[in-house]
């Protein structure tokens, strides 16, 4: 079977149909594409935050210890077994890119979000809380306190939208 030229040259191009389906694909994967590279920017952000945390988690218990021994570098001094921080304040240090201490951070800033702290860049926030733990009557066991740090980023964020990484301890 031969086919003409003039036939061949009728038949170039997409028909309508090819069209209509080559732009379904295209609406079904151009937002796939985005929505992967969004995911793999949000997971890049959590394994900074992983790895950091090594170093912030033991700065926020030197502090909370500082600050039950009387000597706090950012925030009040505190009774062994207290609940900090006191009612509807936070206790929130600023930390850098590379996971160090920048500073104490107030309530409206840490709602609000910032990105710097007395003129240093800031990425990570750490909130600092504890609660007494009850004891069962008749216990032997020292009274202890339950302790939460939590690392929030991205500081920018307002804090209602920032992701966390949550670490609980005791404390004496």
């Amino acid at each position: 079977m031969r086919i003409s030229l003039t036939s061949l040259k009728q038949r170039r191009g997409a028909s309508l149909i090819e069209t209509v389906i080559a732009m379904g694909v295209l609406a079904v994967a151009v937002p796939l594409v985005f929505g992967a590279l969004a995911e793999s920017g949000k997971s890049g952000q959590t394994s900074e935050a992983e790895t950091r945390s090594t170093w912030m988690v033991p700065l926020c218990m030197q502090e909370i210890e500082a600050s039950r021994a009387g000597k706090p570098r950012y925030f009040t001094a505190t009774a062994v077994n207290a609940p900090f921080p006191p009612g509807g304040d936070v206790w929130a240090l600023a930390f850098s890119a590379e996971g160090k201490a920048v500073g104490k951070m107030n309530k409206a800033a840490y709602d609000k979000g910032a990105t710097n702290v007395d003129g240093k860049a800031i990425r990570y926030i750490a909130s600092l809380s504890a609660a007494p733990v009850v004891t069962p009557a008749g216990s032997a066991a020292p009274p202890m306190s339950r302790v939460r740090i939590s690392l929030e980023y991205p500081s920018g964020a307002p804090a209602a939208k920032r992701q966390k990484l949550d670490f609980y301890t005791r404390i004496p």
